[in-house]
């Protein structure tokens, strides 16, 4: 059988230390309701959404349609349609983003074989790779690697060449001449639209086949400038940076428009395709434009980055709609607008009508900030449950462009058995008059007055200190802006340099809180409260490497992110990191007063959250790095039932939530890295682990449950580096692989699927 993805290598590293601690897993979960503007944010945990292409596929073979959602250099995520024909009901699955190849640039689904099966298309390493689509024994869809594209050019002698896509750029891929068989549309090196044309009908080729010619260097007939100016039968572009092109029959007339969207400009360009019915035996040639769709009546799109559009069926009433989304940068929330546009097809035969519906589709129904979460859980109303303050870097402003945050605060609205948070607000504090560019928050007495003030850092790496003017720590704080931007004991002002991000924490255990402060370098300063005297604050600098730890050693900005807390059954306090690439890490050492320790890491990537990952093809080469996804996490027990939960904030300013769980595993943690290959990726009968062979003479191989359970183990020699595991008799699941050779340790997760 084969399988979904194929040869994905991880980077693995070497251990400091041997002794690897036991760590209680969390598992995600969806189970916590959140509520807002009066109806259930029924996806509230997927993470938000910035830069965001979409596609269909029934991913669970139900006969519904459900919707993929690919955010370059972020994340892949899939949601199920729970709903009727007519009527969709997308949730968060993100267990069916487990079964796509990693992926690069553009995801665009479509059927070439003509079986019934979505199949992919993304950029890979050569512009065009294909995946064939098929279902396993789950009835979940999986990819099979098919092939790269390439086409022989008479004017590059020298062999088969690539069919090229820009970076950045989307192409469409439609049956644009009619013949059955998919083309491949895209914009060239120099700007003009090519038409890479499949032979597979004209050569009777076997429909599972793909043969590519270059069959036009100027398709379409028009050019566009920078300045937007379109101008018809001519040939190439100046704006040809970042296009991202949709072909469909807008006017329902036989042939192919356009909707294309660029870097350069906000809007979207809609050009009428003028071959049918006129000229049905000539070449495409655009003859009427529109260089802000809509304008004529409509609701123009208005997107700061790189608009895209897509022609999916995303109500599920047998007509596609149009999505026109964000394609590259921040993207993001903004504060007027979200900038996802949902035009709704109402079109009656020969009459195009496609009206607007949301500038926020799906992202009403997420917990979104715009850029880079921050969650706090802190019992704000005092009634012994946890509440959920998130801020962020910020929303994208419509006018500016600029970024602004402000701070969501969610109730937990929990009663027995059924935990939920309720939004109050999504602007706590009135932060929006401040026009703060990043709001981290944290809680705890500064002022040393026996109430819990308030700490927000921001992207410029100064800190904002509100003081708790109430009465008792047992009533609502009131909190109150005292120092809008915070000194030190000397009346300096505290600056990390960038990415402000507190905490307070007794770190000398002399019964006074102090504040630790993450920073774009990835370290911890230490100011120490040295104040005598309630109600005043005094903060004395002791170091600028607290622990002498750094998240993301291997690189120089990593925006560390401090929590402190229990995580486990334990009793003890751990200080975890959130990091610029997405890891969690987790040290011990804090809780034992010494200012001046050495902080022992115990995970790298706490809890095996996957967070980031580096991007292979098919064939095992690094073709990219899934970066600046950022981690920044908080802890509790939310429902109040003795459970622990973790909510994890991520660059697209949304949040994910895990369980804790049942069992406890032995982790592994990295510093260096090493070469292992863990394929495929998921496997069905047996699962092949290659790695450099070292001086040690074994490595210790063992498989664990999601919930620390070993299933599996053995040693193998460390030469000539390759072991191969049955897995046939583990049922279907997620699963993870560790390899111990002296002092190194690796580890993955892996899925098995039939």
């Amino acid at each position: 059988m084969k399988n979904c993805t194929l040869s994905i290598i991880f980077s693995l590293c070497c251990l400091v230390n041997s002794n690897s601690r036991a760590q209680q897993l969390y598992l995600p979960d969806n189970g916590i309701k959140v509520f807002a503007y009066g109806q259930q944010q029924t996806l509230a945990w997927c993470g938000g959404m910035n830069n965001s292409q979409f596609a269909m596929a029934d991913l669970n073979h139900d006969g519904l349609q459900d919707l993929v959602v690919f955010q370059p250099w972020g994340s892949l995520l899939t949601f199920i349609n729970k709903g009727v024909a007519g009527a969709p009901d997308y949730r968060y699955a993100p267990e069916f983003a487990l079964n796509f190849p990693p992926l690069m640039d553009y995801l665009v689904m479509a059927d070439y074989n003509r079986d019934g099966i979505p199949d992919l298309f993304h950029k890979g390493t050569t512009g065009v790779e294909v995946y064939k689509g098929y279902y396993n024994s789950l009835n979940q869809l999986c990819f099979t690697f098919f092939k790269d594209l390439f086409y022989n050019d008479p004017l590059m002698p020298g062999g088969p060449v690539n069919v090229f896509v820009n970076p950045g750029d989307v192409p469409s891929i439609v049956d644009v001449d009619g013949d059955g068989d998919l083309d491949i549309i895209t914009y060239s090196l120099v700007g003009s639209i090519s038409l890479y044309k499949n032979m597979q009908v004209e050569l009777g080729l076997p429909a599972d086949s793909i043969h590519i010619e270059l069959a036009d260097r100027c398709w379409g007939k028009f050019g566009q400038s920078i300045s937007g100016t379109v101008t018809l039968g001519a040939c190439g572009n100046s704006a040809h940076d970042g296009h991202n092109l949709c072909l469909l029959d807008y006017d329902m007339d036989g042939d192919y428009d356009a909707l294309i969207g660029n870097s350069y400009f906000n809007q979207i360009t809609y050009l009428k395709n003028g071959r049918m019915p006129y000229y049905p035996s000539g070449p495409d040639s655009m003859v009427a434009y529109d260089t802000a769709w809509q304008s004529g009546g409509g609701t123009p799109v208005n997107i700061y980055s790189m608009p895209a559009a897509y022609n999916i069926d995303v109500d599920q009433d047998g007509k596609k709609d149009i999505i026109v989304a964000p394609n590259a940068g921040l993207g993001a929330s903004g504060v007027s607008s979200q900038s996802f546009y949902y035009y709704k097809n109402l079109s009656t035969t020969g009459s195009p009508n496609y009206v607007f519906q949301s500038d926020s589709f799906l992202v009403d129904k997420m917990i979104d900030l715009g850029t880079a979460a921050f969650p706090m859980l802190f019992d704000y109303n005092k009634d012994g449950l946890p509440d959920l303050f998130i801020g962020s870097d910020g929303y994208l402003q419509d006018s500016t462009r600029a970024l602004r945050s402000r701070i969501s605060y969610y109730k937990n609205t929990s009663t027995s058995g059924n935990p939920s948070f309720t939004l109050q607000t999504d602007d706590f504090l009135g932060l929006n008059i401040h026009n703060f560019k990043g709001a981290a928050p944290a809680t705890g007495d500064l002022d040393n007055d026996g109430t819990s003030d308030l700490i927000l850092g921001h992207t410029d790496g100064t800190l904002s200190f509100y003081r708790n003017i109430a009465s008792s720590d047992a009533i609502t704080p009131d909190w109150q802006l005292a120092q809008l931007v915070l000194k030190d004991i000397n009346g300096d002002t505290i600056n990390t340099g960038y990415h402000a991000t507190p905490f307070i924490y007794d770190v000398d255990k002399d019964g006074k809180n102090d504040l630790i402060i993450g920073n774009i370098n990835g370290t911890l300063a230490y100011y120490q409260n040295v104040s005598t005297t309630p109600h005043a604050i005094s903060l004395k600098l002791v170091t600028l490497n607290l622990g002498h730890i750094k998240a993301d050693p291997k690189t120089m900005y990593s925006i560390s992110v401090p929590f402190i807390g229990k995580s486990d059954t334990t009793g003890t306090d751990y200080l975890f990191l959130g990091s610029n690439s997405g890891n969690i890490y987790r040290f011990s050492g804090i809780a034992d007063g010494d200012t001046t320790a050495t902080y022992t890491m115990l995970d790298s990537q706490f809890s095996f959250i996957d967070t980031t990952y580096n991007t292979y093809n098919h064939q095992g080469m690094l073709y990219g790095v899934y970066s600046n996804l950022r981690s920044a996490i908080a802890i509790g027990d939310i429902a109040g039932d003795g459970s622990s939960y973790l909510i994890n904030g991520d660059t697209r300013g949304g949040v994910q939530l895990y369980k804790q769980g049942k069992g406890n595993v032995k982790t592994p943690f990295i510093t260096n890295n090493t070469n292992v290959l863990v394929y495929p990726n998921p496997a069905s009968n047996q699962l092949n682990i290659s790695w450099q062979p070292s001086s040690q003479k074994e490595v210790q191989i063992s498989i664990t449950d999601m919930e620390g359970r070993q299933l599996f183990a053995t040693n193998a020699p460390s030469a000539p580096g390759h072991y191969t595991i049955p897995v046939s008799m583990l049922t279907d699941g997620v699963y993870v692989c560790i390899l111990l050779s002296g002092e190194g340790r690796f580890y993955n997760k892996f899925t098995v699927v039939r």
